[in-house]
C-alpha cells in the first residue's frame, strides 16, 4: 500500500475554543479536570528532559509550549487505531483507569472554552487541518476535530506554493505576527497538515518602572557574559525558597489569573547549577511553588527578553514512545481509508519580556541554609534560570523553558 505523509503543525501562543458547554461541564468531567492537568504537566516535564539531552539543545535556551504539543497529539489519537493509538495515549501520559480517552477530549474541550472567556489577558488557542484535495478525511475525524477543538478546516493544493503561502498568513494573524513563517515548503504528496497554535500576551499586574532599567552583566557561566537590559522592583511580591532544589522562585501575575514563575539557582549554597536544577526539578515542584509562595518586600532583577525557538520533535518523540506514526507500521484508518503516516513534527516558540508585561508564542508542526540567611532579599536573574508560564486558576503549564543567553534570539 502506498505511504502518504502528514503534516502536524503545533502552533502554541492562542487560545481559541467553543462547544455544548452543558456536555462538557457536567460534574463527573469538571471533576476529572485535575487528572488532564496533572497529564499535561507530567508531559511538559518529560519532553523537557528529552529536550535538554539532545545535544544541539544542553546549552541553548529552550521555550516551548507543553500544552501545545499535548493537544496536538490528542488531536492525533482521534484517528489513530491499534498500536498508533495507544502508543500515542501512553506518550502523552494517558491513563485510562482515571478518564476515559473520549472524557480526555472533553477535558481539552473544556479548558479551551475556559481559557476563551478570560478577559484579563489576550490569550488565544486553536487548531486547523488543511486537507489535500485529492484526500479524502473520514467525516466523523473532522466532526470531532470540530466538536472537541474547535478546528478550523481547508481544502488546499499542496503542489503550489500559495499553500504555504496560506498557512503561514494563517499562524501570523493568529499569533499576532509573532509567528510569519511556519512552514518553509511542503512535499507535493502532502495530504493532510495538522496545527495548533497558542498565543498569550500578558500586562504585569505590577509593570516595571522602565526608568530603572540599566545595562547590566548576565552570567551565562563561570567563564562567559553578556551585557543585558536588566528591569528592577522593589516591591511586595510572591516569592519562595525551594531548600530541597537550593532555588529561588519568583511569582509575577498578570492582571488575569495567569502567572509568570522564574527560577534560578542560589549560588550561595554551594555549586547548585542551572543543570542540577533542571534534572531533579519536576510537576510536584512547580505545585509547591504555586501554593506556597507569599508575599514580601524584595528587589528583584530580571532581563529583558525576546527569544525565538525552532525544534524538530520527530526523534524526540519515537524516544518517548511513540515511534509507529512515524513509519509503516502507522494506524490512521480513523484518519482516512488511505494508508498515511506523520513526516514531521515541527515546534517554534517566541517570547518577549519587557516592562509591560510578556507575549508568548509558538508553533509546533508534524509532519504526519542557616536560620540567619535569607535568600529572598534580592532575587537577581543575572545567571541561566528556568522559565514557567501558568494558568493559577488550574495549574496548567502554558509555556515552559530556560534562559541561558538572553541575547540568543534564535535556537535551531
Amino acid at each position: 500500500m502506498e505511504r502518504n505523509g502528514v503534516f502536524l503543525w503545533i502552533c502554541a501562543f492562542a487560545i481559541v475554543v467553543c462547544g455544548n458547554q452543558e456536555t462538557l461541564q457536567q460534574p463527573h468531567i469538571s471533576a476529572k479536570l485535575p487528572s488532564l492537568i496533572n497529564m499535561n504537566n507530567d508531559f511538559a516535564f518529560h519532553l523537557y528532559k528529552r529536550l535538554i539531552e539532545m545535544p544541539d539543545y544542553q546549552s541553548k535556551n529552550i521555550f516551548f509550549s507543553p500544552f501545545s504539543v499535548s493537544m496536538a497529539l490528542s488531536e492525533l489519537s482521534l484517528g489513530a487505531g491499534g498500536d498508533t493509538k495507544q502508543q500515542l495515549l501512553s506518550g502523552i501520559g494517558h491513563n485510562s483507569t482515571i478518564f476515559s480517552t473520549e472524557e480526555m477530549h472533553q477535558l481539552f474541550h473544556s479548558i479551551l472554552e475556559d481559557i476563551d472567556n478570560r478577559t484579563g489577558v489576550d490569550i488565544d488557542v486553536g487548531t486547523a487541518l488543511y486537507a489535500s484535495d485529492r484526500f479524502k478525511p473520514h467525516s466523523k475525524f473532522l466532526q470531532d476535530m470540530k466538536e472537541f477543538y474547535h478546528s478550523d478546516g481547508f481544502t488546499v493544493d499542496f503542489s503550489v506554493k500559495e499553500t504555504v503561502d496560506q498557512i503561514n498568513k494563517y499562524v501570523e494573524e493568529k499569533t499576532h505576527g509573532k509567528i510569519n513563517q511556519a512552514v518553509d515548503s511542503l512535499e507535493e504528496d502532502t495530504l493532510m497538515f495538522l496545527l495548533t497554535y497558542i498565543y498569550f500576551k500578558g500586562k504585569w499586574e505590577k509593570p516595571f518602572n522602565p526608568q530603572r532599567t540599566s545595562e547590566d552583566t548576565f552570567h551565562m557561566d563561570d567563564k562567559t557574559t553578556v551585557p543585558v537590559q536588566m528591569m528592577h522592583q522593589y516591591e511586595y511580591l510572591k516569592v519562595y525558597y525551594d531548600a530541597e532544589l537550593s532555588t529561588k522562585v519568583l511569582c509575577l501575575d498578570y492582571n488575569d489569573s495567569f502567572s509568570m514563575f522564574l527560577a534560578v539557582p542560589d549560588v550561595d549554597m554551594g555549586q547548585k547549577t542551572i543543570k542540577d536544577l533542571e534534572m531533579t526539578i519536576s510537576r510536584q515542584h512547580i505545585e509547591k511553588w504555586k501554593s506556597s509562595a507569599i508575599k514580601r518586600k524584595v528587589d528583584i532583577y530580571v532581563p529583558k527578553l525576546s527569544l525565538k525557538t525552532s525544534y524538530s520533535l520527530k526523534d524526540i518523540l519515537k524516544g518517548m514512545g511513540m515511534a509507529d506514526m512515524f513509519s509503516d507500521k502507522a494506524d490512521f484508518t480513523g484518519v482516512s481509508e488511505e494508508g498515511i503516516f506523520v513526516s514531521k513534527v515541527l515546534h517554534k516558540a517566541t517570547l518577549d519580556i519587557d516592562e509591560q508585561g510578556t507575549t508568548a508564542a509558538a508553533v509546533t508542526t508534524v509532519e504526519f541554609r542557616p536560620l540567619s540567611y535569607s535568600p529572598l532579599s534580592i532575587l537577581s536573574f543575572d545567571r541561566p534560570f528556568m522559565i514557567f508560564i501558568m494558568d493559577q486558576k488550574n495549574g496548567n503549564i502554558l509555556f515552559f523553558g530556560k534562559v541561558v543567553n538572553p541575547k540568543e534570539n534564535l535556537t535551531s
